[in-house]
């Protein structure tokens, strides 16, 4: 295996650059998007281990779900604007 891997140095050291570039963007391009792949589940299994509850409350930010929020409250949010922003 030692010799073979060898053989393989030595012929993309001697291969041109712009060959050498392709071979490795043709092997290291697929490996890294699968490498991504799998540390972008791994993120995404630990998050929803580890995340909150159900129960928990919402983080900052959030659009509220509530019933109250469900209500059309975009004339008082405009009057607040026009308030603050003529002050």
């Amino acid at each position: 295996m030692v010799e073979w891997w060898n053989g393989v140095e030595l012929w993309v050291a001697g291969l041109a650059f712009p060959l050498q570039f392709a071979l490795v963007i043709v092997v290291l391009g697929p490996l890294c998007l699968v490498v991504a792949w799998a540390i972008d589940r791994v993120v995404d299994h630990a998050s929803a281990w580890f995340g909150p509850d159900p129960g928990d409350e919402a983080p900052l930010g959030a659009e509220d779900t509530t019933d109250e929020a469900a209500g059309d409250d975009t004339g008082e949010r405009t009057e607040d604007l026009v308030d603050s922003a003529s002050r």
